[in-house]
């Protein structure tokens, strides 16, 4: 019986407890726009700089989903993933070399891009419920594949995968109950090898909260720079858009 009331006490203790509290689970929906310039080569000879717009026909918006997990209070553990996959149909009107194929002018050429994003991170959280924020640590791994066929030509497909560092700093501020202002950076440039990564996560965001539950919408941009030397692969992405979520904090 001991035991019951200790756990029934303890329930009710995490269901108090403040935004940023002991456990918080957030799911989100990126509507991403991709822009920049692709140049893909093979056996140390460089590849033609494709800019994704022009010349591989991207510009709509791709949906993509993302869940964060946040665990602790202070001292917080946290865990991001997310990814997407996107494609595009172009005439070419110049000559392209991609990977090991080469790509006339007027080809009709068939693309796609797929990334993976899987961040673990520690941060420190301290302030009150009308403001608290902190600085963040942690590591990123990326998975990112390029493909390009025409009917005529062929298919080739590029993968490059890396892990890095990053860091970073966030701010919470609400200056009434239910509504908040919120916005995190973080970033880092990587040296490793043959590869230099560098890429930059900024996000604004306004929410409303009714007790455990959280809401929102915002704005997000990444901007991406890769170099692996060996194959060579360049890449000099930006994704933005704006994105909606929603939230449990106990």
């Amino acid at each position: 019986m001991k035991k019951l009331l200790l756990l029934i006490t303890a329930l009710c203790i995490l269901a108090s407890l403040p935004a940023h509290a002991w456990i918080e689970v957030e799911a989100s929906y990126w509507f991403m726009k991709p822009s920049g310039n692709l140049d893909v080569g093979i056996d140390g000879l460089e590849g033609t700089t494709v800019d994704l717009g022009n010349d591989l026909g991207y510009g709509s918006r791709v949906g993509i989903p993302d869940v964060r997990i946040i665990l602790g209070k202070y001292i917080e553990f946290g865990a991001e993933f997310f990814q997407f996959s996107m494609s595009a149909n172009s005439t070419i009107h110049r000559d392209i070399q991609f990977h090991d194929l080469d790509f006339p002018i007027d080809a009709d050429v068939s693309s796609s891009l797929d990334a993976t994003f899987a961040r673990g991170f520690v941060r420190l959280n301290l302030g009150t419920d009308v403001i608290h924020g902190g600085i963040l640590g942690g590591g990123q791994y990326m998975d990112f594949s390029a493909k390009a066929s025409s009917s005529l030509i062929g298919a080739t497909e590029k993968d490059a995968k890396t892990g890095m560092p990053y860091v970073g700093a966030f701010l919470e501020v609400s200056p009434v109950e239910w509504f908040a202002l919120r916005g995190s950076v973080c970033g880092f440039k990587w040296d490793f090898s043959d590869i230099t990564a560098r890429f930059i996560d900024v996000e604004v965001d306004a929410l409303l909260t009714l007790d455990w539950f959280y809401a929102g919408a915002g704005y997000r941009y990444i901007t991406i720079n890769g170099e692996d030397n060996t194959y060579p692969v360049t890449a000099d992405l930006k994704l933005s858009g704006p994105v909606v979520y929603a939230g449990l904090r106990w």
